[in-house]
């Protein structure tokens, strides 16, 4: 990662302690909203709006709380990103992305009052009230914390007039950002166990395959966050990122459970969780086929159909 400046790093110290004691709590994030808004977590996406380094103070805040906390991670890039496309106007607004064959999921952990959508197949950024809506509740592996509804599309739904390439860009980005971070947790218990199993004497850190294995899960996570790096100074990068970070979060958590053996799948130790938290973000960021199919439009020229 690019170096932190000492203001952020201070503020990051906050997010590090907030997010260490939202993830240690069983209940839902809702009632920890209060003490989240008095840190400034829950208003930074449109107190830095003017800020020229906004968006590195808010990719940052996701990354560092994602390592403890994902579902926190997830509804603050959520509020970021629709804080910025509403320009301030609702109070706890919430972002989701609507794909083709897929309903748009919205989290509520923090009672959202307004919600705006980003239609990929149509580019058109769509908000409606919660009020409107008929969420309905289903079952979830991860990001449970954050208390996801599927919501349909209402017609009273009103067609926005911001930027569908800025709302893409930073959802994109921040939901990245969070996978990056879990990715960096994944490795950072994986690195602190097999250091501390021991087997015939010694760490099982010194066994060859072991070694070769969690040195596979560094180079992936540093290559997750260099792309995070580029995509924050170039927004022409974001579609690398975002088609890579999902699939190296999730590879990097299969990895650590399985340096972790039979430990790994069991609720004491956090792995089992971690990746179904990153398999819910890969799904809300839009798949790895809606990315893959951009950085294959990039290099190959828009797709065209079969000849009759």
């Amino acid at each position: 990662m690019t170096s932190i400046s000492p203001e952020l790093e201070e503020f990051l110290q906050v997010v590090r302690r907030v997010a260490a004691a939202s993830g240690g709590s069983g209940d839902g994030l809702a009632s920890e909203q209060s003490s989240l808004r008095n840190t400034g977590l829950l208003d930074l996406g449109r107190d830095t709006a003017d800020e020229p380094d906004a968006l590195y103070w808010l990719a940052h805040t996701v990354r560092t709380a994602a390592e403890l906390d994902p579902s926190l991670a997830f509804v603050l890039a959520s509020r970021y990103v629709a804080d910025r496309t509403f320009g301030g106007e609702a109070v706890d607004p919430a972002f989701a992305l609507a794909v083709s064959c897929s309903r748009p999921v919205v989290a509520t952990a923090f009672a959202p009052d307004r919600i705006v959508i980003l239609d990929v197949e149509k580019a058109a950024l769509r908000a409606v009230p919660w009020a409107a809506l008929s969420p309905d509740e289903e079952e979830r592996t991860g990001l449970r914390r954050a208390s996801l509804v599927s919501i349909s599309m209402p017609d009273s739904a009103v067609t926005l007039t911001g930027s569908v390439t800025d709302a893409a860009y930073h959802w994109d980005l921040l939901t990245s950002a969070a996978l990056a971070g879990i990715a960096r947790r994944a490795l950072a218990e994986t690195q602190s166990y097999v250091l501390e199993r021991h087997q015939f004497g010694v760490p099982i850190g010194s066994f060859a395959g072991l070694r070769a294995m969690v040195a596979d899960m560094d180079l992936t996570v540093s290559g997750v966050e260099a792309a995070l790096d580029c995509a924050l100074l170039n927004d022409g990068a974001i579609n690398n990122l975002a088609a890579t970070a999902g699939r190296a979060a999730v590879d990097v958590c299969v990895d650590a459970i399985q340096a972790h053996g039979g430990y790994g799948y069991i609720d004491e130790y956090p792995l089992a969780g971690l990746l179904r938290d990153a398999m819910g973000i890969q799904a809300r960021a839009g798949g790895r086929r809606l990315h893959a199919a951009r950085v294959a439009e990039r290099g190959l020229g828009p797709r065209k159909g079969r000849s009759s």
